[in-house]
Order: C-alpha cells, then sequence, then structure tokens
C-alpha cells in the first residue's frame, strides 16, 4: 500500500480497563461451548462505516440497500470513501475474543489491522484484499476466504446464517466458523470451522463488515 497517514479508531476506554485476563497455555477451543468462554460484545462504528451503509442506532446492525440509497451522515476522514464496510468500536489487542454474527444477502466477515487503510489513497481497503485484513462470505455455491487479494474456495460446508470468529491475539491465531443449527440436540447450535489463520498480529485487530446490495448483518448477543 502507498504510505499514507492512516486512522486509528476512537477509543472509548483505556486497554488496561476494558481487556480481559490472558491465560497463557490454554487448549485451543474445539467446539462452541469453548468458543463461549471468550464471547465479547461488540457494537458497530458509525463513524466508520462507508455511506452506502446504514447503521441502526443500537449499534448492532448494519444494512446496504441500494447503490442510490446513501446514508446523510458527515464525511469523515475514519470513514471508509469506497468499500461499502463498518468496523466496530473495539479491537483485541492482549486478548482472546470471540463473536458471532447473521448475516442475510452477501456479506463478508472480516477482522482488519487498526491502521489499515480506508481511503481510496491507500489502495485496496476490502476485507481480504491487502495483507492487513482478512474476511469470509457466501460466495453463493460455496464458502470463500480472502487475503492478500487471493481467495480460496471452502467447499463441503452448507451455507449457514451465522458465522463465528475467534480471535486469540498474542498467538496469532485467526478462526473462522459456520454456526450450525442443532434440529436434535439440546445445544442448539455448533459450529464447523471454515479457516485457521496462523500470522502475528502486531497491532489492535479490528473486527467488521462487508456488505453486498440487499444484504444486512447483525451481531449477536451472547446466550444468557
Amino acid at each position: 500500500m502507498p504510505n499514507t497517514t492512516r486512522i486509528i479508531s476512537d477509543s472509548r476506554k483505556s486497554d488496561k480497563e476494558k481487556s480481559p485476563t490472558y491465560e497463557p497455555n490454554v487448549p485451543e477451543p474445539k467446539c462452541r461451548a469453548d468458543l463461549i468462554k471468550y464471547w465479547i460484545p461488540l457494537s458497530l462504528d458509525d463513524k466508520t462505516a462507508n455511506r452506502a451503509l446504514w447503521i441502526a442506532k443500537d449499534g448492532a446492525k448494519v444494512v446496504r440497500k441500494t447503490d442510490d440509497a446513501i446514508c446523510p451522515v458527515l464525511e469523515r476522514p475514519e470513514r471508509y470513501e469506497y468499500a461499502p464496510q463498518v468496523l466496530c468500536k473495539d479491537g483485541i489487542l492482549g486478548f482472546r475474543g470471540y463473536w458471532e454474527v447473521e448475516v442475510s444477502g452477501w456479506v463478508v466477515v472480516g477482522v482488519a489491522c487498526e491502521q489499515a487503510g480506508r481511503r481510496n489513497t491507500d489502495g485496496p481497503c476490502g476485507f481480504g484484499d491487502n495483507e492487513e485484513s482478512w474476511g469470509i462470505g457466501w460466495s453463493g455455491s460455496c464458502y470463500q476466504a480472502w487475503h492478500k487479494g487471493q481467495n480460496k474456495e471452502i467447499r463441503g460446508v452448507p451455507e449457514c446464517s451465522s458465522i463465528g470468529v475467534y480471535l486469540d491475539h498474542p498467538a496469532g491465531l485467526l478462526h473462522f466458523y459456520a454456526v450450525e443449527n442443532l434440529k436434535e440436540d439440546t445445544r442448539g447450535k455448533e459450529v464447523i470451522l471454515l479457516q485457521q489463520i496462523k500470522s502475528s498480529f502486531k497491532e489492535k485487530m479490528m473486527p467488521g463488515f462487508w456488505l453486498g446490495m440487499q444484504s444486512e448483518c447483525s451481531i449477536m448477543k451472547k446466550e444468557a
């Protein structure tokens, strides 16, 4: 990417105040019950949302209608200029986190470095279009994963209405899951691993979402 001024998301609280305790030498989660232990609450940051996206007042849902349906918001330097994307307010730095989203239409569930580009002058900014972000979504016939502008087809997994993401920041682990409803099981849901990534995260990692037209994405709340 070209050298440019990068935007750092606003922080409402200090990282120390809001970060869960990190325990090393913990086995990797094997099922949804293990993952839920690391559930973190998320809220969409409307200041980062491309103007083609409409953010619910509670910050839990984003909708994209049509190309001519533009949200009447002010232009901001931290807003995605071209890519129809939005980030969450809080990121993951120094701890483990898990979250789930329900998707409808064409949605890419992504994670990006906090300082990844958002303006046209920064080069490709879509999730997975650069080396600073990853994305996964249903392509119509199978799941596809994106990174560094390359895509990988993930076959053999049925389309699910929800996607889960697990990130262990210190260990450099990023997992994407399809969340499956189990009709004959009292647990209700289970996860299917779509992709496992091993990297080295040097900065805060921000959850986010890319939406095609007539699509929506909702951040799920932790089950009681």
